[in-house]
């Protein structure tokens, strides 16, 4: 049924909430996991020099290389194929342009987390790939 599962990761417990999921359904359906790391660099670089924005550009890009890689790692250890990916921009468009361009069948993604009444609240980039994926969309969080 399915052949490409994705969990778009930042390094956060939120997100790190959707690798088990997207690991079972992977590991069900014989699919290939992919891991995105979408990165935003959040309001430019204001005064760097070039050589600093092409520095701090070049970090952003290798932690979210680091943190793609290690979900990656994590499938291939318990036997699935995977593949890591890194993309900067919007987070959300990154995600959906990535469904699009490598065929993915489902994604799993997280949530924030329970309120008091127990709603499940959405950021604003899952509540994008919610609304706008024309897979199905599997959302994980904290029971917090």
């Amino acid at each position: 049924m399915y052949q490409n599962v994705l969990v778009p990761v930042n390094g956060t417990e939120i997100s790190e909430t959707a690798i088990p999921h997207a690991l079972e359904l992977a590991e069900k359906h014989d699919a290939v996991i992919h891991a995105l790391c979408a990165y935003n660099r959040e309001g430019g670089y204001g005064s760097l020099s070039i050589e600093s924005a092409q520095r701090q550009e070049e970090d952003l890009q290798d932690r979210a290389q680091e943190i793609a890689t290690a979900v990656a790692d994590r499938a291939e250890d318990e036997g699935i194929e995977a593949v890591s990916a890194v993309s900067s921009g919007d987070p959300a468009d990154s995600i959906l342009d990535y469904i699009d361009e490598k065929d993915i069948d489902i994604v799993a993604i997280g949530a924030r987390k329970r309120s008091p009444t127990g709603k499940l609240l959405f950021g604003s980039v899952t509540q994008t790939v919610l609304l706008h994926a024309n897979i199905p969309v599997v959302v994980t969080g904290s029971t917090e």
